[in-house]
């Protein structure tokens, strides 16, 4: 079978972007603000030491017991962005939460 030079050129442009095409896909795409590692965030809490007095006040003060729970849900990507973007969307969030009943 014979082939002229332009047959083949085109050929091989199109084997080469194919071949281009396919690895593409098969690689990762990662967003820039995305790939970067989270800070993981602390809370530090404090409180002044209470004397021997004060802790048996606290105890016979208190007659039922406390519990606190803490919960949270783990963002999605595009969450963590808007949230970053919008400093609306934490004031947004934390009155969604409040509405929400305690357990």
């Amino acid at each position: 079978m014979k082939t002229s030079i332009k047959t083949s050129a085109v050929l091989a442009t199109a084997l080469f972007a194919s071949v281009l095409a396919v690895g593409n896909a098969f690689t990762a795409q990662t967003n820039p603000m995305l790939s970067q590692k989270a800070e993981i965030p602390t809370v530090v809490i404090t409180a002044q030491r209470m004397t021997e007095d004060q802790k048996i006040a606290f105890d016979t003060k208190q007659s039922d017991v406390q519990t606190v729970i803490i919960s949270a849900k783990r963002l999605t990507d595009e969450q963590k962005l808007a949230m970053d973007q919008d400093p609306q969307y934490a004031s947004q969030i934390a009155t969604r939460n409040s509405r929400r009943a305690a357990i």
